[in-house]
Order: C-alpha cells, then sequence, then structure tokens
C-alpha cells in the first residue's frame, strides 16, 4: 500500500511540461465553450428546443457529435490502456461490438424515434409499453448514466492532474460546473456544438500522437 509521501513523489513524476501557452490555450478552450452555450441560449425558446434542438440541427453536425461522443476519455485513455494490455484484442471488441450497434441504432432505430417525436429511449418505451417500463429503463439509464460520468470526469482528473498539477476533486469539481454551465445555457444545442469541437480536437491531437507514436516504435 502506497503511503501518502509516495503517491506525492509519484504524482509529481507524473507532472507534464507546461508553460504560459498552455494556460492559454485552455482559458481560451474554457471561454470558447462558454460562448458556444451563451450562443446557443438565443435559440432556446421552448421545451422542444432545449431538449431537441427544436429538431433543426443538420444530419453532419448531429453525426459529428455523435462520433464525438464516442470519443470520450474512457474509449481514449481505456481503449489505449486495454489495448497495450490486450492488444489487438480491443480493437475487434470495438468494431464487431460497438460499431455494428451503432449502425443499427442509425438505421433501425432512429427512425422510429425521430417518427414518435419523443426525446429519450424511455419515452419511447412509454408509448410502446406502459408506465412501469418507462419507469425502469429510466432509473437504469440514469443509473448508467451517472456511473459513466464518473469514470469520465475521473479520466479526466488523472489528465488534469498530470498536466496542471490540480487534486483530482478540483479538477471534478471545474470540469462539472463548466459543463452544467454550457448544458443549462443552451441544452441540447449547445451539447451538440460542444461535442463538434471536441471533435476537432480530439483529431488535432490524437493525430500527432499516432504519428509519433509510429515513429518511436519504427514504423
Amino acid at each position: 500500500m502506497q503511503t501518502p509521501t509516495q503517491a506525492t513523489y509519484m504524482a509529481a513524476e507524473l507532472r507534464l511540461p507546461t508553460n504560459w501557452l498552455d494556460y492559454t490555450i485552455l482559458a481560451i478552450y474554457f471561454v470558447v465553450v462558454l460562448g458556444i452555450g451563451f450562443a446557443a441560449r438565443r435559440s432556446v425558446k421552448t421545451s422542444l428546443d432545449f431538449f431537441l434542438s427544436g429538431r433543426s440541427l443538420p444530419a453532419w453536425i448531429t453525426g459529428l457529435a455523435f462520433i464525438s461522443a464516442n470519443l470520450a476519455a474512457t474509449e481514449i485513455l481505456g481503449m489505449a490502456a486495454n489495448s497495450a494490455q490486450y492488444g489487438a484484442y480491443t480493437v475487434h471488441w470495438y468494431w464487431i461490438g460497438a460499431i455494428p450497434a451503432m449502425v443499427f441504432l442509425g438505421l433501425v432505430m432512429m427512425p422510429f424515434y425521430y417518427g414518435s417525436k419523443v426525446r429519450s429511449v424511455p419515452e419511447m418505451l412509454l408509448l410502446r409499453f406502459d408506465k412501469w417500463a418507462h419507469l425502469l429503463s429510466s432509473a437504469l439509464f440514469a443509473f448508467a448514466a451517472i456511473l459513466i460520468a464518473g469514470v469520465n470526469l475521473y479520466a479526466l482528473a488523472i489528465v488534469v492532474e498530470a498536466l496542471l498539477g490540480w487534486p483530482q476533486w478540483v479538477a471534478i469539481v471545474v470540469a462539472g460546473a463548466f459543463v452544467l454551465a454550457y448544458i443549462t445555457l443552451g441544452g441540447l444545442s449547445s451539447a451538440i456544438y460542444n461535442e463538434v469541437l471536441q471533435f476537432f480536437v480530439i483529431l488535432a491531437a490524437l493525430i500527432p500522437i499516432v504519428v509519433l507514436g509510429l515513429k518511436k516504435v519504427g514504423g
């Protein structure tokens, strides 16, 4: 079992070199995220606008947001760790399990959701079955969402601790506050446009990492 001194030493060893440029980029990113929330707020006038963006967002925007939602901390850190531990099995698990499921959702299930004008899967179950199916699905979804959000925030906190030296609880509180702020301001529109922003940020970061990684291992 690690002592507090050992844990502090290991955290210090994991610190990445940062300078004023890193902090400036981080500050700009936070400002842009909140700016998207304020911009999206102007189009929110009804509950339909808040929860479904008025059903007016282009397909390519929602498609990029959907892809970005599958490139969160659990995928980037977790899949990389699993790949390091198990190798190509991780890739097979993803393309056999996740990708067909997403294609099935888009081609088969989405027409039902859109045609029924529902805002969630539990609401679809309410129309299809009864209130008990609706309540059970809502409870299970809420429980799963809390667990997934906890894992994502913890993974984010590890990165922030290594980059900025913040305690993990501070990183979790700050990240949670920013997400709550832009979602409250702009609803689903704010969430989707921020996911699109995340998509390009992730690509801008991952592509150089992949190139450098391949170069380090010899191609």
